[in-house]
């Protein structure tokens, strides 16, 4: 049995506490190999109070779009500044 998968941009928004924001780059780069190991592609903006990410991928409903979103978002924001090597 195959599900039709759909195209779903999921934007998620993360608040920064305590004034502590991560870098920039390597929140960018562990955003980009977790969304990697997932089928998908993530954009991030970074503002004074938060990080905004855009997570783009093929999904067969929007739960589980939403899903994927998370898990890339929070893997980038668990690496907390500490980037693996690219290659991996």
């Amino acid at each position: 049995m195959h599900e039709t998968l759909n195209r779903y941009d999921i934007t998620v928004r993360v608040a920064m506490t305590g004034g502590q924001q991560p870098d920039p780059a390597a929140f960018t780069i562990a955003a980009s190999q977790a969304a990697a190991g997932k089928n998908a592609t993530v954009v991030t903006a970074h503002t004074a109070r938060e990080v905004i990410c855009v997570v783009s991928g093929a999904a067969p409903d929007r739960v589980s779009a939403v899903a994927v979103a998370l898990a890339v978002v929070g893997a980038a924001v668990k690496a907390g500044g500490r980037v693996g090597s690219p290659s991996r």
